[in-house]
């Protein structure tokens, strides 16, 4: 067989490893959380072997059970998928500087990278300077998603049964303060190392860069685990890449994550009680949301090095 039938052989080969290894995360994600699960209902017993003298475990996790088992997973998902995330980085990075040092010392450094180093380039200002958008825009995200599920689940009350009570479990009136911590700081954190950092990396090996978004997004919709969250998790999931792909970093998507997350604390119920004002609610989120994600998504431009001025 000839080199050049080999190459994309070798190619397809690596190509296919590389997505694989996109989506095992995912299947460790949901190791972590039958974990957790499982420490939450021990906890769950023991808290009962202490308050009643008796080692029966309750039919149903407690609020405050429930707390200890996001607490947990989401701990786990930080400290597992974070120590990936911060390999496949310093790998990455003694990769590049392998291939540099061989075009050095053989002499084959492109004259572009001699001649014309990339110009400076600050992403905490950059960012930081954008930060308002990232709220405005969490926000108006979180509003519109409350006010389709509202709209929705009055005309499909079986089919939203089940998410309406996931939600009320997580922002409800007895929700635990260890699920609130988990919900606005631990998942964000957790989840954007998982499908941002580790799921983006591997997928962009095998894919061009929309395709590794929009793969690592369906991926974060199915983590979901129910055909509602599959579609806004999916969209926001290719949000999300576009951020790590336009900055290059997790950072923006992790706040925006947070932002939303919080945001659903937030909003207040008398916002959207009824379908119209939900609808209108909607029109003023999409108001907000179109111009957020074209500032946001704008291509950043490069200063110019400054010439040297001719005596």
């Amino acid at each position: 067989m000839s080199t050049n039938q080999t190459e994309p052989n070798t190619k397809r080969r690596v190509g296919g490893l590389s997505l694989l290894l996109a989506a095992a995360p995912v299947l460790l994600a949901l190791f972590l959380s039958m974990i957790a699960y499982f420490a939450g209902f021990f906890l769950s017993m023991w808290n009962d072997k202490i308050g009643t003298g008796t080692s029966t475990a309750a039919a149903t996790l407690t609020p405050s059970d429930e707390g200890w088992v996001y607490l947990i997973q989401y701990l786990l998902f930080i400290i597992f998928f974070g120590t990936w995330y911060w390999y496949l980085n310093t790998k990455s990075t003694h990769i590049h500087a392998k291939i540099i040092n061989e075009e050095i010392e053989n002499g084959t450094l492109p004259k572009t990278r001699k001649k014309r180093p990339l110009p400076p380039w600050n992403p905490v200002k950059y960012w930081g300077m954008r930060l308002p958008w990232l709220i405005a825009l969490g926000f108006a995200i979180q509003l519109a998603g409350s006010a389709v599920i509202m709209i929705f689940s009055n005309a499909f009350p079986d089919t939203f049964s089940a998410y309406k009570e996931l939600v009320q479990s997580m922002v409800g009136t007895e929700t635990d303060w260890k699920t609130i911590i988990a919900v606005v700081l631990l998942a964000p954190i957790g989840e954007e190392l998982l499908f941002r950092g580790v799921s983006y990396t591997y997928a962009r090996h095998a894919l061009r860069p929309t395709a590794a978004i929009i793969f690592q997004a369906v991926l974060f919709g199915v983590y979901h685990g129910n055909l509602i969250q599959f579609f806004y998790g999916t969209l926001i999931g290719i949000l999300f890449g576009f951020l790590r792909k336009q900055s290059g970093s997790i950072i923006p998507g992790l706040v925006l994550h947070v932002i939303i997350n919080s945001s659903a604390y937030l909003i207040p119920a008398s916002w959207l009680e009824n379908v119209p004002k939900s609808a209108l609610m909607l029109l003023v989120a999409t108001a907000v949301i179109i111009p957020c994600c074209l500032i946001l998504l704008a291509r950043r431009e490069h200063k110019k090095p400054a010439s040297k001025q001719s005596r």
